[in-house]
């Protein structure tokens, strides 16, 4: 027997993020879109103005995070702590109610059967998360929680996926008996449908940043705001806020870049001082941003004081800087690094160079979307049908902590594990009945 929950109204003006997941962290969106077919477009274009947060003028000083109204038709976050309306702090997608709020234990409090939709595109990053949900089953299972793993992996390690075979392969977890499903969706409308039958069967989808727009659905990822904010507003804050920047977009017409790019110049446009001389798209793939900077730098002879680049360019930004022969580095705001660029900022900083980056790696994502799933499992209740993860900035302070030893400026591997996506007191804000 599934988990008992009230049939509610379906929440009809959302939107999904985009195929091969979202951000922020972004993260996944890299790890995932290597093995697709290509990207879908983007449903929230067709999806009506409520869906996302209007990007309305901020008000604010320059070289901070400004407050900004969360999208919240609902006023669900009106009741809530000023800590959790903290988290929520610029949200630009749809807050609605979870139909898993008040739902109970799920499977009578039997220990529970996950299924898992893997999305593997044989990146480092993928390697890593699938690895930890295997890690964090069996840790479930010693404590009585899980008693059965079921992986679903359509298209295999590094192969072409589209969203009508993670369909197949979901429907296939719902026939095989999965309690609670894990999902790494290509693209979250096309899921709705079948969330919702498993949904109104009892078994919640847990995603990690891949938002599908079903009360059904809770997905785990950053606040895309406030990831981009933050780390954005301490490069303005290290230029003095004045000067030239570059923004170095992802893919173009992809929700996720569109998103952060639009976040990103809102904070820039606090800086009446800073000027963006340039957004080239580096596809996010650290080779392609190294030839769309080089090419910009080419036409442009200006200097540039602070870079921002999307996620996961770090290394193709320094590197293309490097060989223009541009001195001194600009600010890097290495939005999701790799031990790669965190080795590009050590390298540098006998020349005085301080970066600003953030942090994050596969372990800790599956880490978090395990910890959330087993949380439902118990019946604690997500409140929302979003979770928000912490944003963790890695500055001159704690740079040795997240920076790999040993490795160069071409290195592969992923950061190191620090600090903590959903720390137990923030998650507890997020449920009805943390701890019990």
């Amino acid at each position: 027997m599934k988990a008992n929950i009230g049939h509610g109204r379906q929440s009809n003006h959302r939107t999904a993020l985009l195929t091969c997941s979202a951000v922020a962290s972004l993260s996944l969106v890299l790890s995932g879109c290597s093995g697709q077919s290509g990207p879908a477009a983007d449903a929230g274009d067709s999806a009506g103005s409520g869906d996302h947060g209007t990007a309305a003028a901020l008000q604010g000083d320059c070289g901070t995070v400004p407050t900004v109204e969360p999208n919240d038709p609902d006023d669900l976050l009106a009741e809530e702590s000023p800590e959790l309306k903290e988290l929520f702090n610029g949200f630009p997608y749809r807050i609605d109610a979870s139909a898993w709020a008040d739902a109970g234990p799920l499977n009578d409090g039997e220990p529970a059967t996950v299924g898992y939709l893997q999305l593997d595109s044989g990146s480092t990053y993928a390697n890593a998360f699938a690895g930890q949900i295997t890690a964090s089953f069996k840790e479930a299972e010693s404590e009585g929680l899980v008693d059965r793993l079921i992986v679903q992996n359509p298209g295999g390690t590094g192969g072409s996926v589209t969203a009508a075979d993670q369909l197949r392969a979901y429907s296939q977890l719902v026939q095989d008996g999965a309690d609670i499903i894990i999902a790494q969706p290509v693209s979250g409308d096309a899921f709705v449908q079948a969330v919702n039958d498993a949904g109104k069967k009892g078994i919640p989808t847990v995603t990690w940043t891949g938002f599908i727009p079903s009360e059904y659905a809770v997905d785990v990822a950053p606040n895309t705001f406030t990831t981009v904010a933050e780390p954005v507003s301490r490069g303005l804050e290290k230029i003095d806020g004045e000067g030239n920047v570059m923004i170095v977009q992802g893919m173009e017409g992809m929700s996720v870049n569109t998103v952060s790019v639009e976040s990103a110049k809102r904070v820039i446009g606090l800086c009446p001082d800073v000027s963006i001389v340039g957004t080239p798209a580096g596809d996010f793939s650290e080779a392609a941003a190294k030839s769309a900077v080089s090419t910009f730098l080419a036409t442009h002879p200006q200097e540039i004081d602070m870079a921002y680049q999307v996620a996961s360019m770090g290394t193709g930004v320094f590197s293309a800087f490097d060989s223009a022969g541009r001195s001194p580095m600009p600010i890097v705001v290495d939005h999701i690094a790799s031990a790669a660029s965190l080795a590009w900022w050590k390298k540098l900083q006998p020349d005085g160079y301080e970066g600003i980056a953030t942090g994050g790696n596969g372990k800790m994502g599956a880490e978090a979307v395990f910890d959330i799933s087993t949380r439902i499992i118990e019946g604690e209740g997500p409140k929302f049908n979003h979770i928000v993860t912490s944003n963790l900035l890695i500055t001159e302070d704690n740079l040795d902590d997240f920076a790999v030893p040993d490795a160069t400026t071409t290195s592969s591997e992923e950061i190191q594990s620090h600090g903590e996506l959903l720390p137990q007191e923030q998650t507890d804000l997020m449920f009805t009945h943390p701890g019990e």
